[in-house]
């Protein structure tokens, strides 16, 4: 039991100061960071645009005779569910800030000094006999597995939600983003378009004249084009729930789960008694 003990703690040694574990954890949380920042641009940037339609409705309506304003009342749901959206993609990114300042944390140079110094102590209560019934054997160790829990625990985290996101959600995240990204620039297309109208009518009445002409037969399609924006702006909807779904997920449910499970481990720490007969114990009872 000695032996399990001790070689448990000295791998946890050398893993915390020989392996670049955080380094790597430090990029998978980078690349999370950043893709939870995209899609907040994203967000935002779709929020604007539908909102600079919406806004030149009026202005539009006579020479687009009326698709600007069936378009602003369709795009509301998908406007609504986008400020929505937003706030969620805030949260992500502050969820993921945090996580990201608590992996630094659990590296500094300080941390893995005390880690290294209390496994240390550990070890020497170990091998002594005398200090197996010892009041400082039992907390010693505890003081050791409460800072295995904050020097491995982010990265643990890290870790097991990158591999959540690989093999659950990243093509689905993957899929509706593009879609939501394709409605936007369905959008943006269409903005450009409603400008172009807008120019046109400063232009002289002869020449606003003669363009009406060729505006009529362009508006016998009017039916269809709102069609087609109400299909992709069901679709972007119906993507972002997914998207919303995701982010709450990777970004507060699961650190939420790992912040109850690291609560109530350290409660059963230090709420048991940890003596050498009791672990001697439970060892030779599993194995």
């Amino acid at each position: 039991m000695k032996i399990f003990i001790s070689f448990m703690i000295v791998f946890l040694l050398l893993l915390s100061v020989g392996v670049e574990i955080d380094k790597g954890a430090l990029e998978l949380q980078n690349e999370a960071f950043n893709r939870a920042m995209i899609t907040f641009g994203i967000a935002k940037s779709l929020n604007a645009l539908i909102s600079f339609i919406q806004g030149t409705e009026l202005s539009l309506s006579p020479a687009g005779l009326g698709l600007t304003l069936s378009v602003g009342e369709i795009l509301d749901p998908l406007n609504d569910m986008v400020e929505r959206f937003s706030w969620v993609m805030l949260l992500a990114s502050i969820s993921l800030g945090i996580q990201k300042f608590l992996l630094i944390i659990s590296g500094k140079l300080f941390l893995q000094t005390i880690f290294v110094l209390s496994g240390i102590i550990s070890l020497v209560m170990i091998w002594y006999k005398k200090l197996h019934q010892n009041i400082f054997f039992t907390y010693s160790l505890k003081i050791f597995i409460l800072l295995v829990f904050l020097r491995f625990g982010a990265i643990v985290f890290i870790y097991f939600s990158q591999f959540t996101y690989g093999a659950i959600l990243e093509n689905e995240y993957k899929q509706s983003l593009q879609i939501v990204e394709n409605t936007k620039t369905e959008l943006e297309s269409y903005q450009h378009k409603s400008t172009t109208q807008v120019q046109e009518s400063d232009e002289n009445i002869f020449t606003r004249i003669k363009k009406h002409y060729t505006s009529s037969l362009e508006s016998m399609n009017i039916s269809k084009q709102l069609e087609a924006i109400e299909e992709s702006s069901n679709k972007a909807f119906n993507n972002i729930v997914v998207l919303i779904t995701i982010f709450i997920v990777e970004s507060i449910l699961l650190p939420l789960l790992y912040i109850w499970l690291v609560i109530n481990s350290v409660k059963f720490v230090f709420r048991s008694e940890l003596k050498y007969d009791t672990l001697k114990n439970m060892y030779n009872k599993n194995y």
